[in-house]
């Protein structure tokens, strides 16, 4: 008996045939060389073809009629039903088409000028284009126009008629403050345009458009000023997003992840917004803003670690001190826990001696060590804040707050966690929500798990150990070729009055140097507003004629009028 073995095929790795499957995909749904087909001169070839493409699809709504003073020209409309405003169709397109016959000798309506005289004379929408290949046609009918099809010619017209429901303007729920506009971005990115361009009315704000992902061909805009933004910058952001070669772009979230310059670190390298006050203050100071279609965030770039630890309400509202207040909530919230776990453990003679034995007598008959304890309750505490954002936010807070008293203490009832854990823990808790940047607080938030495992390994000698590394790391990353953590390494002592506190806007009158803006002056030279104190009961004019140029000579020449006068008077 002979035995024959088969030839195996040599085993595609999983990336090859993921590649594989979705080119085969994508082949099925787009074939290039029907994309590539320019408009039939057949009508119903067109109408065929459209149904085809779309798989006779449900929403697809395709509308046949006759037009003409002989009813002798065949017209077909094909658009979304969804994505297009159906009163603006009907008012703009199908009742002229309908309704309206033109007869003089010039304009009357043949099946050889049909075409040029819809174009020029009946559809009446503001935006319409003339359109040669079914590819483009069919991009534009997913984007909310609409197809018009005219029997005998090898063009169609799509007038825009979008208008899909979307969600009004609302103030930011994820950036919470105090003084400020409250109006914040929505899902549909023309409107997003319009907040910005309400803000900065200058021609030379430029929105350059991109369609990304081959199956979703989401619509990215890249916001700048001309003049003010550096052109390598500018560059350099285009050329990432249009370097971008996938299916899919669903969120701003993608492009970040796309583009950012290390994928490595839980650092974020572009900062995020939902209010368009802060992206127009962004482009003013010489940033790149990238905004995405159907998401209300928009990237910025370049991004430092100082500006996440900054609140546009601080432009509003002038308090130095609140910006140290958030540097010391950050130091607290690294270390902390850290600091409890090293002296509890290694350095106990670093500890008062009163408080040292209350310590211990907190800690009397817990089971764990130092370093397990805190690891429980920050544990915990995650799980409830968690628990608390996911859920709905007027049950959210009840169970966040509720949860940690109820569970800290029948920790402490127990005998599993001494009390001053939990007051380090819920100390800690609180200080992580000073950071308003919700993104770098959860990467802070992350990192006291390395740091609380160096503390219980080596003390504070690995507390020193890990903030050096956290250092090193931070000042080795760059976000578009700037450092990250500009202006304090490299450092610039003449930027800092942006960064550990923030100076009066009299003072701030050049745009940071790490953008390398071409224009770097915003406003006049730096100099204290002076004005003439104006004491009770006097009016300001008053005020202003006295200190107006030449008014202590005008002063002099009537004192010295009126002492004639007077002498004069004394003398009669």
């Amino acid at each position: 008996m002979t035995l024959v073995f088969r030839k195996l095929r040599k085993p595609l790795k999983p990336s090859e045939l993921k590649k594989r499957k979705m080119d085969a995909r994508l082949q099925e749904l787009q074939p290039k060389a029907i994309l590539e087909q320019p408009v039939n001169t057949d009508l119903d070839s067109n109408i065929k073809l459209m149904k085809e493409l779309f798989g006779n699809s449900s929403d697809l709504v395709v509308r046949e009629f006759h037009f003409g003073s002989d009813k002798e020209i065949r017209v077909a409309l094909v658009f979304i039903d969804g994505l297009v405003d159906k009163v603006s169709l009907s008012e703009a397109v199908l009742k002229p088409l309908l309704y309206r016959t033109i007869v003089d000798e010039e304009r009357r309506l043949l099946p050889g000028n049909a075409f040029e005289l819809i174009r020029d004379w009946l559809v009446t929408f503001s935006s319409t284009k003339e359109v040669e290949k079914i590819g483009v046609l069919l991009d534009l009918v997913l984007a909310g126009f609409a197809a018009l099809f005219v029997d005998g010619f090898d063009r169609a017209l799509a007038p825009e008629v979008k208008g899909w429901k979307d969600r009004s303007i609302e103030e930011p729920k994820a950036e919470s403050f105090v003084r400020g506009p409250r109006d914040g971005f929505t899902e549909t990115i023309r409107t997003n345009t319009a907040l910005i361009r309400r803000r900065v009315r200058t021609p030379r704000l430029r929105f350059d458009m991109y369609q990304v992902g081959t199956v979703t061909k989401t619509d990215v805009c890249v916001a700048y000023i001309d003049g003010l933004v550096n052109p390598a910058t500018v560059e350099e952001v285009k050329r990432r997003i249009e370097s971008i070669d996938t299916d899919s772009i669903l969120e701003s979230g993608y492009i970040e992840d796309f583009i950012k310059d290390d994928t490595r670190t839980p650092f974020n390298l572009l900062d995020r917004t939902e209010r368009p006050d802060k992206v127009a203050g962004a482009l003013v100071e010489g940033r790149v803003a990238i905004l995405v279609d159907t998401t209300p965030f928009v990237l910025i770039v370049p991004a430092v670690f100082s500006e996440f630890l900054q609140s546009t309400e601080d432009y509003y509202e002038w308090n130095s001190s609140v910006r140290s207040l958030r540097w010391l909530a950050v130091l607290i919230t690294l270390t902390l826990p850290s600091l409890y776990v090293a002296l509890t453990t290694f350095h106990q003679e670093m500890i008062p001696t009163g408080l040292a034995l209350s310590m211990a007598a907190g800690r009397e008959g817990v089971p764990y060590p130092a370093v397990v304890e805190a690891l429980i309750m920050e544990v915990t505490f995650d799980l409830l804040r968690e628990a608390g954002t996911r859920m709905p936010r007027s049950i959210g807070q009840t169970l966040g707050v509720v949860g940690a008293i109820v569970l800290g203490q029948a920790a402490v009832a127990a005998g599993i966690v001494s009390p001053f854990i939990v007051i380090v823990v819920a100390l800690t808790a609180v200080t992580s929500f000073l950071i308003p940047n919700y993104s770098a607080s959860l990467t802070v938030r992350l990192l006291r798990y390395p740091m609380l495992l160096l503390a219980g390994v080596f003390g504070l000698v690995g507390i020193f150990w890990g903030l050096m590394m956290l250092l090193l790391h931070m000042a080795s990353l760059r976000s578009f070729g700037v450092p990250y953590l500009y202006p304090i390494t490299p450092a610039v002592p003449a930027e800092w009055k942006d960064v550990f506190y923030r100076a009066p806007w009299w003072k701030m009158d050049k745009r940071p140097l790490l953008l390398r803006s071409p224009n770097r002056r915003r406003q006049s030279s730096a100099q204290r507003p002076e004005f003439p104190p104006v004491r009770p009961g006097r009016e300001p004019e008053a005020v202003i004629e006295e200190n107006r140029p030449g008014a202590e000579n005008q002063d002099k020449k009537n004192a010295s009028s009126s002492g004639k006068t007077s002498g004069k008077n004394g003398k009669r």
